[in-house]
C-alpha cells in the first residue's frame, strides 16, 4: 500500500477566519507530520504545475 493510500497524504478545504477559501495539505512521514496551507490561487498554481509535469511524463514514454 502506498503512503497516499494509507493516509500519509491528505488535502482538506476549509474557510479562513476572514472568510476566504483555503486548502490544507498534510504529509505524514516517519520523521513527522507536515502541514501546508494554500490559498485558492496557490492551489490553482499547483494544479497547473501538476498538469505540466504529467504532460512531460507522458511525452517521455
Amino acid at each position: 500500500m502506498s503512503w497516499m493510500d494509507d493516509g500519509g497524504f491528505e488535502m482538506q478545504a476549509f474557510t479562513a477566519q476572514d472568510g476566504s477559501p483555503m486548502a490544507r495539505m498534510s504529509f505524514r512521514t516517519s520523521t513527522g507530520q507536515y502541514y501546508f496551507n494554500f490559498t485558492k490561487t496557490e492551489v490553482q498554481r499547483v494544479r497547473r504545475e501538476c498538469g505540466r509535469i504529467l504532460k512531460e511524463m507522458e511525452a517521455d514514454k
